[in-house]
């Protein structure tokens, strides 16, 4: 699980330079490469969240957890992230794509996903970017396990998605050959 826990360390340096020193995490007015400005309002307001352009958080939304997604083969593949975050709307996944750096020094994202997490059980987690399928780890899924106390190895998976940025969708898998630990482990 040595990549596991390179993909925590990525994981964190990525919410690292994603957040506020001054303010504790992603928050205020948005704004893009392209100069044009996200207000909370109208981020509040937005039907879906897919298409926004944003470099941080309305205060009434909370990044919870993210984990970057490396980009696969050339250098001039996309940049991806997935963020777990806290909207209006409830409990969310959003696969981003990594544009450019404000100029605020901040990742300019765009939501290219969004997967509405449903509402868990007390003995239920959410886990991204540490789960393994078939043996191999695959940063793009993202799974409800069940936890107990002391597990950092869950292997019990109640759903599974998969982050397609191709189709900009997560697609239900199988939970058969999917085991997941806990970050950092």
């Amino acid at each position: 699980m040595r990549l596991a826990t390179l993909w925590c360390m990525a994981t964190c340096a990525l919410s690292a330079a994603c957040s506020d020193a001054g303010s504790g995490g992603r928050h205020d007015t948005t704004s893009s490469a392209a100069g044009i400005v996200v207000t909370p309002a109208e981020f509040i307001s937005a039907r879906r969240y897919v298409g926004i352009r944003y470099d941080s958080l309305p205060t009434t939304f909370t990044f919870v957890s993210g984990s970057l997604i490396a980009p696969g083969g050339g250098s001039s593949a996309a940049a991806f992230d997935l963020d777990h975050v806290r909207t209006p709307r409830g409990e969310m996944v959003w696969l981003d794509s990594i544009v450019a750096v404000s100029p605020r020094g901040r990742p300019t994202r765009v939501v290219r996903a969004e997967l509405k997490v449903p509402p868990l059980a007390a003995d239920e987690r959410l886990v991204m970017a540490t789960c393994e399928v078939d043996g191999r780890l695959d940063p793009h899924v993202v799974a409800i396990v069940v936890s107990a106390p002391a597990e950092t190895h869950y292997a019990p998976i109640r759903q599974a998605w998969r982050a397609n940025a191709l189709s900009r969708q997560f697609e239900v898998i199988p939970v058969t050959g999917i085991v997941c630990d806990q970050a950092g482990s």
